[in-house]
């Protein structure tokens, strides 16, 4: 995983159709624009605050699923390169997870390169080998974030794909199209 200038991800941002949208300045969130084709999904913890993207298809899980069900997705999700946007800064999501993640290797080459760019959006670039590490850093934030700043969207290169990890117990996701949508909804929808 390497940070890359928010620069270099535009492109995928606006073949994805891609909006930023900002309830204030200290959090922004990457909304795929509704068309015709886009599909959103909500899986969460019943009864959680983490309220649903307007449309989208709800899907209440119980809690002790929600990391499996974020793992399963990450898997379906391995053979594309995929952009990490903090909700907030950076610090945000590195400080939170940083007990859980102490005793990983990888994390720790990261966290260790990443000074300067703790109070950035600068998206991280993973690809199909950091496979391991996401599903890590992902169950680490399920398990220990609890403010919104502290959320993280992944963007799938590849594909036409947003998965938003909601602090509060979810996450929504947003597909391109149909196909994909029902392949991915196979980890989550029973």
């Amino acid at each position: 995983m390497e940070f890359i200038p928010a620069g270099e991800a535009a492109g995928v941002i606006a073949d994805h159709g891609l909006e930023s949208e900002s309830p204030d300045e200290d959090h922004i969130y990457l909304r795929m624009r509704d068309g015709d084709t886009v599909q959103h999904h909500h899986v969460a913890i019943a009864g959680t605050s983490c309220s649903p993207r307007e449309g989208a298809a709800v899907h209440e899980i119980a809690n002790d699923k929600l990391a499996d069900v974020v793992d399963h997705l990450m898997h379906k999700l391995h053979h594309s390169q995929i952009l990490l946007i903090p909700v907030g800064k950076w610090r945000s999501v590195f400080d939170v997870v940083a007990f859980s993640l102490a005793a990983n290797e990888e994390w720790q080459r990261i966290d260790a390169a990443a000074t300067v760019e703790l109070n950035s959006r600068d998206p991280l670039l993973a690809d199909a080998g950091d496979l391991h590490l996401l599903c890590d850093l992902a169950k680490a934030l399920l398990a220990d974030s609890e403010k919104p700043d502290q959320g993280l969207m992944l963007i799938s290169v590849g594909q036409p794909v947003v998965m938003e990890i909601v602090p509060t117990g979810g996450v929504r996701l947003s597909f391109g199209n149909q196909a994909i949508a029902d392949e991915l909804a196979e980890a989550y929808a029973s």
